[in-house]
């Protein structure tokens, strides 16, 4: 069990949101398994980690945001992967939150 946040490394957040924003094959797999796609943009999982299952649920998204409404919104996604506190906020990666996004910035 998880007591702290799980750090995601400054340049993991910058090519997570690159690969978001650009690739079809790494959306899907994101989609699909978020901690793959994690390691695939350089974040080192421990096994205890990958064992644990789910520390990243809360990247979890049902419908992610088109790649364009994900570029448009990359420093405001950065700023929320990066901050100090839980990874609540990241459901802004689904479709129906991207405006919400671009609209509090």
């Amino acid at each position: 069990m998880h007591a702290t946040k799980l750090r995601i490394p400054p340049k993991v957040v910058d090519r997570l949101l690159d690969l978001l924003a650009t690739d079809d094959a790494f959306r899907e797999l994101f989609q699909q398994n978020r901690h793959a796609a994690l390691v695939q943009a350089g974040y080192e999982l421990s096994e205890e980690e990958l064992r644990a299952g789910s520390p990243f649920s809360c990247l979890m998204v049902d419908r992610l945001a088109a790649k364009e409404a994900i570029a448009d919104a990359r420093d405001q996604l950065r700023g929320y992967l990066l901050a100090d506190g839980a990874h609540t906020i990241v459901f802004m990666l689904a479709a129906d939150s991207i405006p919400t996004v671009l609209r509090t910035s």
